[in-house]
Formats: C-alpha cells, structure tokens, sequence
C-alpha cells in the first residue's frame, strides 16, 4: 500500500512538472510577444511622428507656394 501511494505521488509529481514546463514556455512566449508589441508601438509613435512632419512641411510647402504664385500673378498684372 505505501509502495503505490509512492507511485501515485510520483506519477502526480511528474504531471505537476509537465504542467509547470508548459506555463513556464508559456510565459516566455508571452514575454516575447510583449517585447515585439512594445517594438511595434514604438515603432509606430516613430512613424506617426515623421509623418505628422512631412505633413506640416508638406503644408508649409504649399502656403509658400501659394505665396510664391501670388506674388507672380501681381508681376504678370503690372506688365
């Protein structure tokens, strides 16, 4: 009787090691997951940085340019 009360603890003890491996590969794969979300947020706010940029030098641009041909226009209205 002891004999199997061994048995089934370590038979216990090795599904309990099974599952702590898993959780514990899991849990690794979830802190890889988070790493590259964290890169992709990065990232992201990086890009969305530049673009909010290239959008303000894209509107400067076009005020110049309208300025630009403004004053053309009233050169070309005096002559």
């Amino acid at each position: 009787s002891s004999n199997r009360e061994v048995e089934k603890l370590k038979a216990r003890n090795e599904k309990l090691e099974a599952k702590a491996l898993k959780l514990d590969n899991e849990l690794i794969d979830l802190r890889r997951k988070q790493e590259n979300f964290a890169a992709q947020v990065k990232e992201f706010r990086e890009m969305r940085d530049a673009l909010d940029k290239a959008k303000k030098d894209l509107g400067d641009l076009k005020a110049g340019h309208a300025e630009e041909r403004k004053s053309f226009e009233e050169e070309l209205g005096k002559l």
